[in-house]
């Protein structure tokens, strides 16, 4: 029988460090990446791909001159429906591949109609806040790491024209605010304010897709991520592990 285990919430909440702690004691299991744009190999510090040396399922996967759409990952990731994986990332393209979003002709969003399979979603929560200091404090340690480098390569090649600057893989937060400051559109430090700002609002925005289509029920538990330690066993037995 067919089940689906999902996390999800706000970026930057650590989504994946909750995974992998669910996932220690479940060898046979794999997480499979639902953001949007830890596809892309090119990007690894500005999309927050933690180093790790276990596999994840769709991280890096592609080249920012692919664009993947959530219709995209609905279709390639069906099969994956019935293997053993933990279903981490946003909203939108968890419900993508739950519901079979722009699949057999079926359109609109995610969460309405009827879902391929049963499921369990937790939905990771913390203050607003708090999480806005978080996603602030992540941007200087992205900077740290070398995102403006990574950034940088990407500029380039778009001066050789082996990218378009019309690829919607060059929106990612911070990507994009980066691209800008290159282009002389802004000041470093105006960027990075932008940067900061835009992080912020994503994380909003999420929030009231998140509440929409997510409500708690018997199959999304909202949980505050600092929560999840005194709640280990009960989440585990939620999800069904």
């Amino acid at each position: 029988m067919k089940f689906f285990r999902a996390i999800t919430g706000p970026t930057g909440i650590g989504k994946t460090s909750v995974a992998f702690e669910l996932l220690e004691s479940h060898a046979d299991y794999k997480i499979l990446n639902c953001d949007a744009f830890q596809f892309y190999r090119e990007i690894p510090i500005l999309s927050n791909q933690e180093a790790t040396e276990k596999e994840i399922l769709f991280r890096g996967h592609r080249s920012l001159t692919e664009p993947w759409t959530s219709g995209d990952f609905s279709k390639e990731t069906r099969g994956f429906l019935e293997q053993p994986v933990l279903w981490v990332g946003t909203g939108l393209y968890i419900g993508a591949a739950l519901y079979g979003l722009d699949e057999e002709k079926i359109k609109g969003t995610p969460f309405q109609g009827e879902p391929r399979c049963d499921y369990r979603m937790l939905v990771l929560d913390m203050p607003r806040e708090e999480l806005y200091f978080r996603l602030d404090a992540r941007v200087e340690q992205m900077i740290a790491l070398g995102a403006e480098k990574e950034a940088e390569q990407v500029f380039l090649k778009l001066q050789k024209n082996e990218l378009s600057p019309n690829l919607i893989s060059l929106k990612a937060i911070g990507l994009r605010h980066l691209l800008e400051y290159f282009q002389g559109l802004h000041s470093r430090d105006r960027a990075i304010e932008l940067w900061k700002r835009d992080s912020r609002r994503l994380a909003k925005r999420q929030w009231t897709w998140l509440r929409k289509f997510c409500s708690a029920s018997d199959k999304c538990w909202w949980l505050n991520v600092k929560d999840f330690g005194r709640e280990f066993s009960k989440v585990s037995e939620f999800l069904e592990f």
